[in-house]
């Protein structure tokens, strides 16, 4: 089983002291929902957060990251196989706990209506089966909690290595990536597993998150 943990992810509603800036109730007003209950977006939302958090902007607000990320891991093969948990961790430890059998909305709009629908209701059902749930914790405590083998930190910072050297048997792994832009981990999961990093310049979450899923499904002989 590979557990992927999305870590520190930049994903959370609209902080508390920007929700009475005018382009915040502005942009709530058009979505016709209390600004409380919108998921911060810098895409639509730069300029406010540079308002409140200077410097901040390319990093908070960031659940387009999250987006993609769920779209390769979810219709990855070796989810269909039974062989992948995902989970994301949020930089306010709040873990969103996914269904194998979730589908994540093909419309980036539609994904980020879910995400509030989950920070509101804290559960996303399909009848009797809890698709997402949305608990309290920190990424310190969700690794013994999941119990699976051995932890891999992927991180610019770690060693130098080949994908095939960091995963190169069936053996039960956890995978931490980093769930922002830009900048490091605020959470203390180096003291979890070995820091590697696949290649001599920084990827994109959703490649080094595709390379662990692919080299997975290849040690497991399920390509």
């Amino acid at each position: 089983m590979l557990n992927l943990i999305i870590a520190d992810s930049e994903l959370e509603l609209i902080p508390f002291d920007m929700l009475e800036d005018y382009a915040i109730r502005k942009y709530a007003k058009k979505k016709n929902k209390p600004a409380k209950e919108i998921i911060l977006d810098s895409n639509f939302m730069h300029g406010a957060i540079d308002r409140y958090y200077p410097g901040k902007s390319n990093r908070m607000g960031r659940p387009d990251i999250i987006y993609i990320v769920l779209q390769v891991a979810m219709e990855s093969i070796l989810n269909k196989k039974g062989k992948l948990r995902v989970f994301v961790h949020t930089k306010n430890n709040m873990i969103i706990t996914i269904n194998p059998e979730t589908r994540i909305p093909k419309s980036y709009n539609r994904f980020v209506g879910l995400m509030e629908d989950l920070f509101k209701k804290e559960e996303i059902r399909s009848g009797d089966n809890i698709l997402l749930s949305l608990s309290e914790g920190h990424v310190e405590d969700l690794v013994p909690q999941i119990g699976a083998g051995r932890t891999v930190v992927f991180s610019p910072r770690g060693a130098v290595s080949r994908i095939g050297e960091v995963i190169s048997t069936d053996e039960d792994i956890t995978a931490i990536i980093g769930g922002f832009s830009e900048g490091d981990y605020v959470s203390n999961v180096y003291d979890l597993g070995k820091s590697v990093s696949i290649y001599e310049e920084e990827l994109t979450i959703w490649s080094v998150a595709s390379e662990a899923i692919a080299e997975y499904e290849r040690v497991l002989g399920v390509v």
